[in-house]
């Protein structure tokens, strides 16, 4: 029913929703990404897409398009972005419901891509710098940035115990 479908439920690592899941992508690259989905029920195409579309999730036909140009780093971030929208079954992006759906993708993407402790880090090593940071976890700036966004938005309890670990009291 409705509540099954709404539902999201983390089992074994997976992201479930809809009987959609999505392994843990975050330590793969691009390339091992790509190879990682293959069993899915969505397919990953290169194309030439218009000048600043990075990607494009298509629900009707379970396709993502991946433009061709980018460097792989920001490949990998578009994939998993476009995954997220197929993870949810997006099926607009704009509107009030698109930016909606593009705000929660974004959140999600960022999660999904970095690790708490490997921000952290990072963010020492790098003196807050978010390129040098984006450089290091192998993401773009945009995604760090979402990250930020996302630590932000939390309550301080729940941003410590994001940064730091379970362990945190």
């Amino acid at each position: 029913g409705f509540a099954n479908r709404a539902a999201a439920v983390v089992e074994r690592g997976y992201m479930v929703t809809d009987k959609r899941f999505l392994p843990d992508l975050s330590q793969l690259t691009y390339g091992q990404m790509r190879n990682a989905i293959l069993g899915l029920d969505v397919r990953v195409s290169s194309a030439l897409l218009p000048d600043r579309t990075y990607g494009l999730y298509d629900e009707s036909k379970r396709l993502i398009l991946i433009d061709r140009r980018m460097t792989y780093t920001r490949k990998r971030c578009t994939l998993m972005h476009e995954l997220v929208h197929w993870l949810h079954g997006d099926q607009t992006c704009t509107g009030v419901i698109g930016n909606r759906h593009e705000r929660r993708t974004r959140l999600e993407t960022a999660r999904r891509l970095i690790s708490p402790l490997e921000y952290a880090t990072a963010e020492t090593i790098w003196d807050g710098k978010p390129g040098l940071i984006a450089g290091e976890l192998n993401v773009t700036q945009e995604i760090v940035e979402d990250y930020r966004s996302m630590l932000h938005d939390m309550i301080p309890h729940e941003r410590e115990k994001a940064l730091h670990g379970a362990a945190t009291p």
